[in-house]
């Protein structure tokens, strides 16, 4: 099976999907009380490290890429 490159935006809306989701379904169906104000930064903070994620694994690859040629301009 081939794996296939992970996709931040995608991860991300699908979390918060499921945490809105979640969140709805525990304080609908059982006695738990959920605060929305803990809910909104917790959110916050995944989007910025998927972002930050994203972005090292982008800037690896840039640098993986740019060893992968020589002084000359060929490829190695």
């Amino acid at each position: 099976m081939r794996t296939h490159d992970l996709d931040p935006w995608s991860l991300v809306f699908g979390v918060a999907f499921l945490s809105v989701a979640g969140s709805y379904l525990l304080t609908h169906t059982t006695s738990v009380h959920l605060h929305w104000l803990l809910i909104v930064p917790a959110a916050m903070i995944l989007l910025g490290a998927v972002l930050l994620g994203g972005s090292a694994v982008r800037m690896r690859r840039k640098s993986d890429l740019g060893s992968e040629i020589d002084d000359d301009g060929g490829v190695v």
